[in-house]
């Protein structure tokens, strides 16, 4: 037989651990299966934050403005923006990203929300005359002229010594066609701070206005040395090059040197592929023209209402390829009669209230429209207006401080109580409004709209440059919202080459297209009906000849012929 030792017996104390603990085990058991199916609903971030990394300090505002200001240095004006932007994020109270991205926007044709940030700068900081002077120069970029030079010139009344505001103020002169006083301010500027950039430019585009193209080139030129990776500034150069010495090799330079600091802005490829045109290298042009749409396939230049599809066209045409022409020329026709609409600005509601001096219409709703995320569209959100009393007892204020108040809301001559009222009223109001381009069609969706006291509340729309239209009126329903379609029917002219461009490729066909060449020839004539307009020749009888055409302009004598033998 084999030996068996004698089993120990537990103690009671340790049987109840070991029974413990089993219990344990089998309800941690029990738990999990129950989250798995679902029986237990336990938010799992209570668990994840466990395992998330420390918190690190938020990064100060005030690197993000010095990440700004190298960016900006380096040439890359987006980056730049953005960082800005963040400082702005982290620090609103900060009145330095507001002005500094202001001046940005400015250079990357984005004008209404440059008068934005520069008006806030202002309201923050009125005493500065940097902030100032970019509110100056923004007002001016959205034709806002008398505006622009009261603001100028409180900038120098602050500090008759900083270059920039004498600098800003010629380009307002410029502007407004007073080539004199243009070049008087700019050259102050220029004898303040022979460093300026921007003295140095704007000296240039006072000397280009007037059309003294080769010293203007050589202030442009001047302000490249001060400032060599900002694109817009070879932008100008090459337009002078290009457009009035027809050094188009030079031109050429300066816009791919624009092109490499900004390879996303299609201005650039567009006055390249315009430039290799002019130059007779239609392959070159056609290539740059392609890679400007390709960019930004609606870029449209807002003075000359231009773009690569038109140029792109011109080429086509000119190269006789006409049916290539017709595929480009209506895009082009249709992107620069929408331009009145790409230049929305802002969108106010208004209503009658009484004052001291009888019914006045004010805005009580407002949204600045800004671009949708692609591109297509402008969308606006609106905040309720706020409103502040005069002072009952005068008081003697800088002009800084007259635009710091009048940035941040309007004064109406009411007591405290009523003006106090009538922002509560609308405190709670809020909107929003869509306009498509391609449509014309503007919409608006607003809630917590009081019924009105007297009469219907007021649409009006403000375009550049310093347009502001009344376009309709609505009452909300009962409950107090409101959902209104504006139908814009108005259109810009494009260039009148693209029209009879477009109807002589028609024409030109081996089989010609009368009906489709006349309407365009038609609506050049529209435009322009003087003997140099080439759609004449396409309405000859042997070509495309048209019941609708105007009489043929004849010159009348002056004196009168006698019919008597000289």
């Amino acid at each position: 037989m084999y030996y068996r030792p004698r089993e120990k017996k537990r103690g009671p104390l340790l049987s109840f651990v070991l029974y413990g603990l089993f219990t344990c085990m089998l309800a941690a058991l029990a738990l999990l299966v129950g989250i798995y199916v679902g029986y237990f609903n336990i938010e799992t971030n209570t668990l994840a934050k466990q395992f998330e990394p420390t918190p690190t300090p938020t990064r100060p505002a005030v690197l993000y403005i010095g990440d700004g200001d190298a960016y900006f240095a380096q040439g890359k004006l987006k980056e730049a923006i953005d960082a800005y932007e963040e400082a702005i994020r982290i620090d609103p109270g900060n009145d330095v990203p507001y002005m500094r991205q202001s001046r940005l926007l400015i250079f990357v044709r984005d004008t209404g929300r440059a008068l934005d940030r520069a008006g806030e700068a202002v309201a923050l900081n009125p005493n500065n005359p940097e902030n100032l002077a970019h509110y100056c120069r923004a007002l001016d970029w959205e034709a806002r002229y008398a505006e622009a030079f009261d603001v100028c010139s409180c900038a120098i009344e602050l500090k008759p010594d900083y270059a920039e505001a004498y600098a800003f103020l010629s380009e307002i002169y410029a502007d407004t066609g007073n080539w004199g006083a243009a070049r008087e301010n700019a050259q102050q500027a220029l004898n303040l701070n022979f460093q300026s950039m921007d003295a140095h430019h704007n000296m240039g585009y006072a000397l280009e206005v007037q059309g003294r193209y080769p010293e203007a080139v050589k202030f442009y030129d001047n302000a490249i040395t001060l400032a060599p990776n900002l694109a817009p500034l070879y932008i100008d150069s090459g337009r002078i090059y290009q457009n009035a010495l027809g050094d188009y090799e030079t031109a050429a330079e300066r816009f791919k040197k624009a092109i490499k600091l900004s390879p996303f802005d299609p201005e650039g490829y567009d006055l390249l592929g315009w430039t290799y045109y002019l130059n007779g290298d239609y392959v070159r042009a056609i290539n740059a023209l392609e890679q400007s749409i390709g960019v930004d396939p609606i870029y449209v230049n807002p003075f000359r209402k231009e773009s690569a599809w038109g140029h792109l066209a011109t080429v086509y045409y000119t190269r006789q390829n006409f049916e290539n022409a017709i595929e480009y020329f209506p895009k082009a026709i249709d992107l620069a009669e929408g331009e009145l609409l790409r230049r929305v600005r802002q969108v106010e509601i208004h209503t009658q209230t009484q004052t001291l001096t009888g019914p006045a219409s004010r805005p009580v709703l407002r949204g600045r429209f800004m671009r949708s995320t692609d591109g297509l569209n402008f969308v606006a959100q609106l905040k309720p207006v706020n409103y502040s009393a005069a002072p009952s007892v005068e008081t003697e204020q800088s002009c800084a401080d007259l635009l710091a108040q009048s940035i941040k809301g309007e004064t109406i001559l009411l007591g405290p109580t009523d003006s106090l009222t009538s922002t509560q009223v609308f405190s709670q109001a809020t909107g929003s409004a869509t306009l498509d381009p391609a449509s014309g069609n503007l919409f608006l969706d607003l809630k917590n709209l009081p019924q009105p006291e007297t009469t219907p509340y007021e649409i009006k729309v403000t375009f550049w440059p310093n347009r502001t239209d009344s376009v309709g009126y609505f009452q909300p329903q009962a409950d107090r919202r409101a959902q209104v379609n504006i139908q814009f029917k108005e259109k810009s002219q494009a260039p009148i080459e693209y029209y009879y461009q477009l109807g002589l490729a028609y024409a030109y066909l081996d089989n010609k297209q009368c009906d489709k060449a006349v309407p365009w020839l038609l609506k050049s004539l529209e435009i322009d009906s003087s003997g140099y307009n080439p759609a004449w020749y396409g309405l000859r009888p042997d070509l495309c000849p048209s019941p609708n055409t105007p009489p043929t302009p004849i010159p009348t004598w002056t004196p009168a012929p006698t019919g008597q033998p000289q």
